[in-house]
């Protein structure tokens, strides 16, 4: 029992002891004798540091890991614009697969317009092969990016899909396009978001 007395004395006068400590601490501030100690800041603001720091690499290093290179937006961007450039009365599936290969407002236009479009295409029998010559990315922003292309649209009559682009055709006409198109991320692929016909 005078053993416990003894402890609770003790634990009583370091309190004391620090309270009295602290208390000189102050005064000596007050008076100009000292600075404010500052290391415990210091030690708080390096270690939100060092989390914060810990937490934008690891969003990067996820981000990076997941990130479309300039050639994964070109190849998406060619892909789709040979699809749209090559109409063919013969595979009316081909509108389907415009829509699935685009997003956003320009989806949304196509989806709207599909049943004329289809039926324009039936009617005239046009049978084409849009070929890329060449594209590039001109711009990126965030997942999004404006590539350049430009390509050609031979279009032939008939029914033999062999017939487009023959070296000796018969009927066959060549128009040249410039397209800037808009490509970004939709259900885990890239898609045509805008696409604009260049003069």
């Amino acid at each position: 029992m005078a053993r416990d007395a003894a402890i609770e004395a003790e634990r009583a006068a370091r309190g004391e002891l620090r309270r009295a400590v602290e208390a000189l601490g102050e005064a000596q501030v007050a008076a100009g004798m000292r600075r404010r100690s500052r290391a415990p800041r210091w030690v708080a603001l390096a270690a939100a540091v060092a989390v914060v720091a810990a937490v934008v690499s690891t969003v990067l290093w996820v981000r990076g890991a997941d990130a479309y290179t300039d050639a994964d937006y070109q190849r998406a961007a060619v892909d789709r614009v040979t699809m749209l450039l090559s109409p063919d009365h013969r595979r009316p599936e081909q509108v389907r697969r415009i829509i699935d290969g685009a997003t956003g407002e320009f989806r949304d236009q196509f989806a709207q317009s599909a049943d004329a479009y289809s039926r324009f295409v039936a009617s005239q029998g046009t049978v084409a092969r849009g070929i890329v010559d060449g594209s590039g990315v001109a711009r990126r922003s965030g997942d999004r990016a404006v590539v350049l292309v430009a390509s050609t649209v031979v279009f032939a009559g008939g029914d033999d899909p062999d017939a487009v682009g023959d070296p000796d055709p018969v009927d066959e006409t060549v128009r040249r396009f410039r397209l800037r198109v808009l490509v970004e991320p939709a259900d885990g692929e890239l898609k045509l978001a805008a696409v604009q016909y260049l003069p």
